[in-house]
């Protein structure tokens, strides 16, 4: 189940259309240009105007580097000298807000504003904006509505009054008031464009023409008029390319076109760089890297935006929703309930907490926040889409559609709803509707649906290539390529059904169906049938009732099972629906890739090193967590195997397979990860992970490999060696570690060091390691000839496993080096222990195989590649192998038809698998599955038109011949009849005739007629 979240980061950025980033509220300063006064314009009573410019730009500079608290006290201080000064003001408030307290920054701006009133000083433009836009961060829409009035009433085309009052109107649903706000705005801009908006003179930052221009792209932006929008803010960042608020929105506008590179590289990465402290930037950043699978990195730099602004309103109700995706209720409870408390009036906010209850089935949670978005708004278009976007995440697309419409309703031009219906619709399996919804969307909103949209509506077009098929009991309907389709339909319902015989048994539950399979021969088609754009890290994904995957022409043949793919995507049928889609990620991916496994041994995946090396690097997810892990793509691969593991661990040790039924069960009773682990185990979440922990260290005992050494394991020893408290064991140690950090210097120091203390004579793992520590750092030595470096590489890995090192890459390691020596008996014992220290690794087993080829022998070259095989889904080229070269020779007919079968999970169109499996299977009795072969053949049959008829008259005779073993002489004679009509002058048509007769015995030759050989 690819369970992507590509889309779902993406319209949470485009849901917050009414938010923006707490930087972004203040008006710039006029950093290092405003006119200062003469000392004998100073009035004796004004204070030392001196010393208050010189402080407003010192506070300006820090600004701008993000120095707030080094603003705050040089804002502070111009203010005691200068109490009306409202650049001064203006800057403290800035600084405030910035660091998360808006009430603050509103009270400076009225406490200079009453002392300019008390000195009878004119209450600037920039002052009145400043204000309006707290106000409005902060959910006081009335005010707001007075700035922008008061505004206007000094000039009718006051952009960003027009701008205050068009969010006003827009926020509380008036959105046909709001476009004449917006239009009146645009008029301004028009106006002013040779005024007040011509470009600067000076090569000097201009940021307060900047931040009219800004404004100005803002209105442009609401009018869904992208183009004019990003013209604006070109014209801002040339008076100022850094001015923040627009950097902001460049970003922003950027990724919403789904240009996640733009977006970090031209403006928030360069930004970062002159302040890294500005919340709104790591905001987007984290945007940016959730839209490209980069969880790990997003959710860092997510946090980091609400560490340095806590109570940054985007960052908090971004993360709300996130965190209520990912199962972390109280967490994204919490957010939304510190943005509530920020802003009462948020949609975003209240569309966090709806989707808190729609999807755990709280009514009152739910009602609460309908109730108060309505009171917000009579037509909250944007609070129906945040939770119609998150119940669409887990699958529940009736409910989506539900909420979709819903949204429509209150605002028809809120164009990313369509988009969302549009995705839900066609992964709920309605196509008409997907298309229809997908295709307003791209007309209306073309640029924010330049490539998911573009990309599906492509791929629809191209759906007169394939084939529907529906099979006879209606559970199953499959969509196949033109080219495929005669081999994988029978292969996809066989599955099929076996899968579904299986899995209601296991589950005691029959899906609603009917269950559909769309099977794509180009991976990029399947990614962006699945999420609309390309980059998706898996083959397969499930919707519930909708199963999309790569078929077998989508992969190089030895490179992919499709047929434990299909059978991993069912899996998640049964756990979605169970569940109603409430299943956590972790446990949805174990149980498929668990399932894998049960089913054949040999489609285990096998990642044991990498449980080693995150266990000892401390790197297991808490259960809380692991969802996450799912959407980077860093992780992802691992993240299916350790669920898989996790999966194994609750079935053998925590109660059967009947508890995770009923996990599933609880889960889709809308129940919490903790009351779910409560109800069906017995215990806290966090008694689990110390439990899974111990199962994951005896899950590993097995393995012989260097440790890691974790970060914070590291961290101790350097303090202890800094402090010149640490033993000779524990500086080889923390050479290791750095080592395995890739710090060379550093190792090198501490190893040094070790070796001074005679750690190279030392005794067991100290010597050991110090050796091999040794041995990597002569490897990597560029200053060493080659030959030397490998000459004492080898001498210190020899030393070190003669001091009991046992490391599964080193034993390769020193297998390529006996390689290249041409030592055939080191080869052999280095490879024999590599593969006793990764028992399910496949790489001694391959290298083996192919020794035994090499010195001729057979029987060690036969088990060696049965025990191959069986660590290694995908190889073919072996398969055949011990298909044609032993089990054939052998007459092993058993192994030969299921080695056949696993060859055709890997590769259903060569036309001799199907024949040696077809033939094993009669030697077996096995009539049916001959027959079924057999009519594959016929299906492949290829060539000029002579060479597939003879293939295919071929297989009719082969048929024919199995029945008649079979005894069933009817069906062997309409196979015969059938192929005279053919090639009436085969020359096998009379032997089977006198067969068929009783005057001859059944042919058993299997080299004298292999069809399609």
């Amino acid at each position: 189940m690819a369970h992507t979240r590509t889309r779902s980061f993406l319209t949470l950025c485009l849901l917050l259309a009414g938010l923006f980033a707490l930087s972004t509220m203040l008006a710039p300063l006029d950093a290092q240009r405003r006119p200062k006064k003469k000392v004998e314009d100073i009035p004796e009573d004004e204070g030392d105007e001196e010393a208050a410019q010189s402080a407003i730009a010192e506070g300006e500079q820090a600004l701008l580097t993000g120095n707030y608290k080094s603003a705050k006290v040089a804002f502070r201080k111009a203010l005691k000298e200068t109490p009306a000064s409202q650049p001064a003001a203006r800057g403290l408030a800035e600084a405030q807000a910035e660091t998360g307290d808006p009430e603050a920054a509103l009270a400076s701006l009225d406490k200079a504003i009453e002392s300019s009133v008390a000195a009878q000083q004119v209450i600037e433009r920039s002052t009145q904006v400043a204000r309006g836009r707290l106000l409005f961060w902060l959910g006081r829409h009335d005010d707001t509505l007075k700035v922008a009035e008061a505004l206007l009433s000094g000039d009718a085309q006051d952009i960003d009054g027009h701008l205050l009052k068009a969010k006003v109107l827009y926020e509380s649903g008036r959105y046909d008031d709001a476009e004449k706000s917006l239009e009146a705005l645009r008029a301004a801009v028009a106006a002013k464009r040779r005024t007040e908006l011509a470009p600067k003179q000076s090569k000097d930052a201009a940021p307060q023409l900047a931040d009219l221009w800004c404004s100005a792209g803002e209105g442009y932006f609401m009018l869904n008029r992208l183009h004019e929008a990003n013209d604006c803010w070109t014209n801002a960042l040339k008076a100022d390319e850094f001015h923040l608020r627009t950097n902001l929105w460049m970003a922003r506008l950027y990724l919403e076109q789904n240009h996640d590179s733009s977006t970090l590289v031209n403006y928030v990465e360069p930004m970062l760089k002159r302040n890294p402290n500005a919340s709104g930037l790591h905001f987007w950043k984290a945007c940016a890297l959730f839209f490209r699978w980069r969880a790990t990195e997003g959710r860092k730099s997510l946090d980091t935006a609400l560490k340095l602004n806590p109570r940054n309103l985007e960052a908090l109700c971004f993360r709300a929703a996130y965190l209520i995706n990912k199962d972390q209720y109280d967490e994204g409870k919490a957010d939304y309930e510190a943005a509530l408390a920020l802003n009462p009036r948020s949609l975003a906010a209240l569309g966090a907490k709806g989707l808190h209850g729609a999807t755990l089935a709280l009514t009152d949670v739910y009602q609460a926040a309908e109730r108060a978005a309505l009171a917000v708004n009579p037509s909250p278009a944007e609070f129906y889409e945040i939770v119609a976007d998150g119940l669409s995440e887990r699958f529940r697309y009736v409910a989506a559609l539900d909420f979709y419409e819903r949204g429509l309703k209150a605002n028809p031009k809120r164009w990313t709803l369509y988009r969302g219906q549009g995705l839900a619709a066609m992964n709920k399996g309605d196509d008409v509707l997907g298309k229809k919804s997908l295709e307003v969307a791209l007309k209306q909103d073309p640029l924010r649906n330049n490539l998911q949209t573009v990309n599906l509506l492509t791929l629809l077009d191209s759906y007169k290539n394939y084939q529907r098929f529906e099979s006879e009991d209606g559970r199953f309907r499959v969509l196949i390529h033109n080219k495929e389709a005669k081999v994988m339909k029978e292969y996809y319902f066989r599955l099929l059904h076996e899968a579904w015989d299986a899995q209601t048994a296991k589950y005691g539950f029959k899906p609603r169906t009917p269950l559909t399979v769309e099977a794509f021969p180009e991976h990029a088609d399947f990614e962006v049938r699945t999420v609309g754009v390309t980059g998706l890290p898996a083959l397969g994904a499930c919707f519930g009732q909708l199963i999309t995957l790569d078929s077998p022409s989508a992969r190089p043949p030895g490179s992919y099972n499709w047929a434990s793919t299909l059978r991993h995507e069912m899996d998640h049928v049964y756990q979605i629906q169970i569940s109603n889609g409430q299943t956590p990620r972790w446990l949805a991916e174990g149980l498929s890739s668990y399932e894998e496994k049960r089913t054949r041994p040999e489609w285990e995946r096998h990642m044991e090193d990498q449980l080693f090396m995150r266990y000892h690097l401390k790197d297991i997810p808490s259960v809380r967590r692991f969802n996450e892990w799912f959407q980077d793509g860093s992780k992802v691969m691992f993240a299916y195997y350790l669920g898989n593991v996790m999966c194994e661990f609750i079935d053998k040790h925590m109660g059967g397979f009947a508890v995770i039924s009923r996990m599933l069960e609880q889960f889709g009773r809308k129940k919490t990860p903790d009351q779910v682990f409560s109800e069906c185990l017995n215990m806290k979440i966090e008694d689990f992970d110390a439990k899974f922990l111990e199962y994951v260290k005896s899950r590993i005992a097995h393995l012989r490999m260097v440790p890691f050494v974790a970060p914070d394991d590291l961290d101790a020893l350097l303090i202890k060696a800094e402090d010149g408290l640490a033993s000779r064991a524990e500086l080889v140690r923390l050479a290791l570690g750095y080592l395995q950090k890739g710090s060379t210097f550093d190792c090198q120091t501490w190893l040094g060091l070790a070796g001074r203390k005679g750690a190279e004579d030392a005794p067991g793992e100290e010597g050991a390691h110090y050796c091999y520590v040794k041995a990597m750092l002569a490897r990597g030595d560029e200053s060493l000839a080659a030959a030397e470096r490998q000459r004492t590489m080898k001498s210190y890995l020899e030393k070190a496993i003669s001091r009991g090192l046992e490391d599964y890459n080193t034993y390769l390691l020193m297998a390529q080096i006996s390689q290249q020596a041409q030592d055939s008996t080191s080869l052999l014992h280095y490879l024999n222990e590599a593969r006793r220290a990764w028992r399910e690794s496949p790489q001694p087993k391959a290298a083996l195989f192919q020794l035994y080829l090499q010195q001729n022998k057979l029987e060690d070259a036969k088990a060696m590649a049965e025990e191959w095989m069986m660590v290694d889904e995908n190889n073919l080229e072996t398969r055949v192998w011990l298909i044609e070269n032993v089990y054939r020779t052998a007459r092993d007919w058993a192994k030969m038809a299921d080695m056949s079968l696993q060859a055709i999970y890997v590769q259903p169109f060569d036309i001799k698998l199907h024949n040696y499996r077809a033939f094993a299977c009669r030697k077996l009795k096995q009539w049916e599955e001959a027959v079924f072969e057999f009519n594959m053949v016929r299906k492949l049959a290829a060539g000029t038109p002579e060479e597939a008829l003879a293939t295919d008259v071929g297989a009719l005779l082969d048929i024919c011949a199995t029945w008649i073993n079979a005894g069933d002489k009817a069906k062997a004679r309409a196979a015969l009849d059938e192929a005279k009509q053919l090639d009436p002058k085969n020359g096998r048509i009379a032997t089977l005739e006198q067969e068929l007769s009783g005057e001859d015995s059944p042919e058993e030759d299997y080299d004298g007629h292999d069809s399609g050989q």
